[in-house]
């Protein structure tokens, strides 16, 4: 069995803060924030965002009821969204097995 989400990494730039304290204008040189978050896509969660969870019960699949660790990223901070293989769950035998 496996999450009926589809496992997804998320390249998208974060907004950050500066170092505190006085910063010389003149040599200051912001860099964007570059993140990868990678998880299971919960389709319409919240709109204007894309949203994914790192964690969710096997038992509960396909009708998930309880899942952890979300993440909601604003859609304009995205840069690219890939689906990735997902490894297959067997619970009676208590091990991971690449899906194809």
């Amino acid at each position: 069995m496996s999450c009926p989400w589809s496992l997804v990494s998320v390249h998208w730039i974060d907004a950050y803060d500066s170092d505190n304290g006085w910063i010389e204008i003149e040599t200051y040189k912001p860099e964007a924030c570059h993140v990868v978050s990678v998880g299971f896509l919960w389709p319409d969660c919240l709109p204007g965002y894309i949203s994914i969870t790192g964690s969710y019960m096997p038992d509960e699949v396909p009708n998930l009821k309880t899942i952890g660790m979300v993440t909601h990223i604003p859609v304009a901070m995205v840069q690219n969204v890939k689906v990735l293989d997902q490894a297959k769950i067997d619970l009676t035998l208590q091990h991971a097995t690449r899906m194809l």
